[in-house]
């Protein structure tokens, strides 16, 4: 192995320790309360050779964001890609939901919960410039497949673009309450409740289609 390679080896793998430091922080104190001098002690860094690697604390979000949403787009779009009827592809989206609040809690936490908790969206954060441009990039992606699961219960309407995108961010924090206030009560009670409310929310979502 050569010397430029071993380098650049080093640095992803302190590139690695730093962003899964953040992600403890971030989980542990919420966004506003964690500091780039904490993320860089549990990285087991000087603070200045953190800011080498990300200039702000934003940036280190914004990263940990962009993975959070890599982890979760995969997942919604192979819950819906197997042919099926309107309804059960619903109830795929609203799995593929559960599960990953299940299976990668602190990501489901920074996409879902660490801004917002405090008050804040990513809109009304610090972010802003290319920062803003990658969440917003990441949110419609994710956002589009739910949206199109929607439109497929009335695929001849083309007024129902705006008011699929409405019902997306509705899904989403109803279902994002549910596993704010269950998660406490471990994964076979959150599952449970799960299912409660996959129910209650297809009803109403089918209902209001009709």
């Amino acid at each position: 192995m050569g010397t430029r390679e071993r380098k650049a080896r080093e640095r992803e793998r302190r590139r690695r320790n730093i962003l899964d430091a953040a992600r403890a922080c971030f989980w542990k104190r919420g966004y506003a309360h964690a500091t780039m001098p904490q993320i860089a002690r549990a990285a087991e860094l000087a603070p200045g050779t953190l800011y080498l690697y990300f200039p702000s604390k934003s940036a280190l979000y914004v990263e940990l964001l962009v993975e959070g949403y890599d982890e979760f787009i995969p997942r919604l779009r192979a819950r819906v890609a197997e042919p099926a009827t309107p309804r059960e592809q619903a109830a795929a989206l609203v799995d593929a939901f559960f599960e990953f609040a299940r299976d990668c809690p602190e990501y489901f936490n920074i996409i879902f919960f660490l801004l917002q908790q405090e008050g804040q969206s990513p809109r009304q954060s610090s972010l802003e410039g290319d920062l803003l441009e990658r969440i917003q990039a990441k949110e419609s992606a994710c956002k589009t497949i739910a949206a199109e699961v929607l439109r497929g219960m009335q695929p001849s309407d083309p007024e129902s673009a705006g008011a699929n995108g409405a019902a997306v961010d509705a899904m989403w924090s109803m279902l994002a309450g549910v596993v704010f206030f269950f998660r406490g009560d471990g994964p076979d009670a959150l599952a449970a409740v799960g299912e409660q409310a996959k129910v209650i929310l297809l009803n109403a979502i089918f209902q209001a289609k009709r």
